[in-house]
């Protein structure tokens, strides 16, 4: 059975989506089953982030009852499965869908919309979840986070750090850091080539926060 991750943060430009791709394919180079599933609605982030030019189904399609999730499925060249969102706000139908992944693979990471209502109700079918933060937005934001996860008896399993630095925390308030991906160039530069950063920089600081991120989950 799968477990649904949802990688969640309430503040602009954390770095949610790169952590899901980036954990994605750190799972994926473990030899897990996993899938990346751009569950934001309201932006089609993951198209940006890897100049997706054509989708033959869209998860509006599948939404719409004209074709099967599966049949949604991009897979990068790296071999790493995603499925893509598209501008649309009918949630309605996401638990449905979801569940006819739980028995094919052993990950679903869930990159989760900003908008409140939105979230609540990718959080609906999530088992567990990672909060993003960047040292530039307030900690309350995580306390706000946090928060929703407990209403929605969805598992906190800590706090991604984005642009760390090697004095950065290893708390905010009560939760831990569990990874801390510093500042580089080649997350820069992976965005602007359209990759996810494991794909072209693999041996990088970078990546290496991923992987052990990746080793904490699977153990």
């Amino acid at each position: 059975m799968a477990r649904f991750i949802s990688i969640v943060s309430n503040a602009p430009g954390t770095g949610k989506t790169t952590v899901a791709l980036n954990l994605g394919m750190a799972l994926h180079k473990q030899n897990q089953k996993v899938i990346v599933f751009d569950a934001d609605f309201s932006k089609p982030n993951m198209i940006e982030h890897l100049n997706i030019s054509h989708l033959p189904v869209t998860i509006e399609d599948v939404f719409n009852g004209e074709n099967h999730v599966f049949d949604s499925i991009y897979k990068h060249a790296s071999g790493l499965k995603i499925i893509p969102s598209m501008s649309m706000n009918d949630y309605s139908k996401l638990q449905y869908h979801l569940q006819d992944l739980m028995a094919d693979y052993d990950y679903v990471i869930l990159d989760t919309p900003r908008d409140l209502y939105a979230l609540e109700e990718v959080l609906k079918d999530s088992h567990e979840a990672i909060i993003v933060h960047s040292p530039e937005h307030s900690s309350k934001m995580v306390i706000d986070a946090s928060r929703l996860l407990k209403k929605h008896k969805v598992l906190n399993l800590g706090i991604v750090l984005n642009k760390s630095n090697e004095d950065s925390v290893n708390k905010i308030f009560e939760f831990p850091i569990i990874a801390k991906v510093p500042m580089h160039k080649q997350i820069t530069q992976s965005y602007k080539a359209k990759h996810p950063l494991l794909h072209i920089y693999p041996r990088g600081k970078p990546a290496k926060s991923f992987l052990l991120l990746a080793k904490k989950l699977v153990v």
